[in-house]
C-alpha cells in the first residue's frame, strides 16, 4: 500500500514529464509543470511560434502525457532491469498499474473541453468522444501488472482458491484505484463520474484475470521485503505527494498551483486557472 501511495501521484508527474519531453522534441522550451489532482496535468512551455498548438508537428506536445505513461504501463514489467526482490517487483508493478489507471484511464477524461487529447482531436476535425479510446487502451495495458501480481502471489500459496486470487487483486490493485478515484472526486468538489467509470476498466480486467486463473509460477524466488524497503517506500510516497501539493494544490477562485523554473515569454501556455510560481532558486518569471 505504501508503494501504491507513491506510484499514483508519481503517475501525474510522469504524465507531465511526458508532455514536457514531447513539447521539447516539438521545439518548445519547457518552463515548469502543474499537476492538479482534478484537472489534467500541464507541462508549462514557451511555444516557438504563434498557434503552435494547431500545427501538425505539435502532436508530441499533445500526446506526450499519454505516450510516456503507456510505455511505463506496458513495458516496465517485462523490460525494466531490477533486483530479484519482492519490494522491487511490487514497486514496478504498482508503477505500471498507476500509470495505466491514473495517467491513461482517468486523466484524459478530467477535462473534456481543454484536455490534451480532446484538443488534439479537435484540431484535426475528429470527434472528441474518441478520447474514450485511451481508457480502453489503459484496460489492456493494465494486464501485465495484474498478471505479475497473480504470479507473485503464488510464492505464498502455490494453489490458491478463486476467492484468494480475487482477494489479492482487490487488495493490491482495486483498492488503490478506488482510493485514487475518490481522491480525484474530492479534490474537484464533485463526483468525477466519467473518470471514475474509466478507472473501473483496468480493475475489471484484473478481476477477470484473477477469476480465470493464475499465470505460470515465476521460475525464481525473490528476497522478502525489509524494513529498509518500507522506509524507502514511505519516503517515496511523501516526496510524490509533496510534489503534487506544491505544483497542483487547490487555490482560491478555482485555481490550481503550478511551478516555473524559467522565465515565461509572450507565447507561454500557462492556463488562466494555473497560478504558477517561480521556484526561488531560479530567475524570476512572469507566470500568470
Amino acid at each position: 500500500m505504501l508503494l501504491a501511495a507513491a506510484a499514483f501521484p508519481a503517475a501525474l508527474l510522469l504524465a507531465a514529464a511526458g508532455q514536457g519531453l514531447g513539447a521539447t522534441l516539438a521545439g518548445c522550451r519547457w518552463l515548469g509543470v502543474a499537476v492538479p489532482l482534478d484537472r489534467q496535468v500541464w507541462a508549462l512551455v514557451e511555444e516557438p511560434v504563434v498557434r503552435f498548438a494547431a500545427l501538425a508537428r505539435a502532436w508530441p506536445y499533445w500526446l506526450g502525457s499519454l505516450l510516456l505513461p503507456a510505455a511505463v504501463a506496458g513495458l516496465a514489467i517485462p523490460l525494466l532491469p531490477r533486483p530479484r526482490s519482492l519490494a522491487a517487483e511490487l514497486a514496478t508493478l504498482q508503477a505500471a498499474w498507476a500509470a495505466a489507471v491514473a495517467a491513461l484511464a482517468v486523466e484524459p477524461l478530467l477535462d473534456r473541453t481543454d484536455g490534451h487529447l480532446v484538443r488534439f482531436l479537435q484540431f484535426r476535425g475528429l470527434d472528441p468522444r474518441l478520447a474514450w479510446g485511451v481508457p480502453a487502451l489503459a484496460a489492456v495495458l493494465a494486464a501485465p501488472a495484474a498478471l505479475r501480481l497473480l504470479a507473485l502471489a503464488r510464492e505464498g500459496r502455490p494453489r490458491p482458491t478463486r476467492a484468494q486470487r480475487v482477494g489479492v487483486v482487490l487488495l493490491h490493485l482495486a483498492a488503490p484505484a478506488a482510493a485514487w478515484a475518490a481522491t480525484v472526486a474530492l479534490a474537484g468538489g464533485a463526483p468525477a463520474r466519467p473518470a471514475a467509470a474509466a478507472a473501473g476498466g483496468p480493475v475489471a480486467v484484473a478481476l477477470a484475470l484473477a477469476w480465470r486463473g493464475f499465470p505460470p509460477r515465476l521460475p525464481h524466488r525473490f528476497r522478502p521485503p525489509s524494513w529498509r524497503s518500507a522506509v524507502a517506500a514511505s519516503l517515496a510516497a511523501a516526496a510524490a505527494w509533496a510534489a503534487v501539493a506544491v505544483a497542483g494544490r487547490p487555490l482560491p477562485d478555482g485555481r490550481r498551483a503550478g511551478v516555473l523554473w524559467a522565465e515565461t515569454g509572450p507565447r507561454n501556455n500557462v492556463r488562466p486557472w494555473i497560478a504558477a510560481r517561480t521556484l526561488p532558486w531560479t530567475t524570476r518569471g512572469r507566470g500568470r
